[in-house]
């Protein structure tokens, strides 16, 4: 699996060359030392299988070795979004969550 920047902090998730999901993000206008999730997409026939988990982790690391500090998000385009983001080490109440990179 691979990582390619599509636009700003937005990553395309490609897997054998072929596009299967994205990450949507931007700098935090209030922030711009932070990253701001907007939608994470997986394809559905390949979901629940660790790519989307993987593509974060993946993000993650790659917007930390650019100097953001952290990620906020509001998960409500996720349907498992508490095992989801609290996997990832996000926390927060309700919709909003935060991680400190």
């Amino acid at each position: 699996m691979e990582l390619e920047a599509f636009h700003g902090l937005s990553l395309n998730i490609n897997m054998g060359g072929k596009r299967v999901g994205f990450i949507d993000a931007w700098e935090l206008e209030e922030d711009p030392r932070r990253v701001w999730v907007e939608y994470t997409y997986v394809l559905k026939g390949l979901r629940n299988s660790g790519i989307g988990t993987r593509a974060m982790r993946m993000a993650l690391t790659r917007w930390r070795e650019m100097g953001y500090v952290g990620v906020s998000l509001d998960d409500i385009h996720w349907e498992a979004t508490e095992d989801f983001w609290g996997r990832l080490g996000f926390t927060g109440e309700g919709k909003r969550k935060r991680l400190e990179l």
